[in-house]
């Protein structure tokens, strides 16, 4: 079962932070920057005053076992500024096909309110992988996208809703691209409303 997580989520997703590896760096060796009980203390509950506590632009989505337990989760910010959507976090205990489920879910939350493109941060090692990996057979063929831009280890991000949402902030310690991922206008029915008089 996929659904929104909110506020009595909090200690159910604390387990997907202590993953072996993140954005392809193993986290349990001493010499990286994502190795320390801090940095799980921290990310975490970044993660959850973000997105589990009720604003509305910050929403994440979590798969459910039949035990009831969170095995995997996506996060994402809805902006204001456009009509897209940022893909913050994918964190998973299971299968390419949970990730996928929760990736055709989120394309179709964003897709009914009006949202047909969307931002990600990737080790720029692993960017071919992506598609492979988290897109159903549906969405690849209905998603384009191309890399918007690479930023080098230990860099700033230039942009500056790429830096606060994408990159919190953070110097990452491996080179990274930012992807933008959007519907093919064939198969857009009708433009997002964007009219605010």
């Amino acid at each position: 079962m996929i659904r929104l997580l909110d506020q009595y989520d909090i200690e159910k997703t604390r387990h997907l932070f202590y993953l072996p590896n993140y954005m392809g760096v193993n986290v349990g060796d001493e010499n990286t920057f994502f190795q320390s009980e801090k940095y799980v203390d921290l990310y975490h509950e970044n993660f959850y005053c973000s997105y589990l506590s009720g604003l509305k632009n910050y929403k994440a989505l979590g798969y459910f076992d039949s035990s009831g337990n969170i095995t995997a989760f996506l996060s994402f910010y809805q902006s204001t500024d456009e009509p897209s959507w940022y893909g913050t976090q994918i964190r998973s205990k299971a299968n390419k096909h949970v990730v996928r489920d929760l990736l055709d879910s989120a394309m179709d939350l964003n897709e009914a309110d009006g949202r047909f493109k969307f931002y990600t941060l990737w080790s720029a090692s692993q960017t071919k992988l992506l598609r492979r990996f988290a897109f159903s057979d549906r969405n690849n063929e209905r998603y384009d996208y191309f890399d918007e831009h690479l930023v080098p280890a230990k860099h700033k991000c230039f942009y500056t809703s790429h830096w606060h949402v994408l990159f919190n902030r953070v110097l990452l310690p491996l080179d990274t691209v930012v992807r933008c991922t959007f519907l093919k206008q064939k198969y857009r029915s009708q433009l997002p409303l964007g009219g605010n008089i």
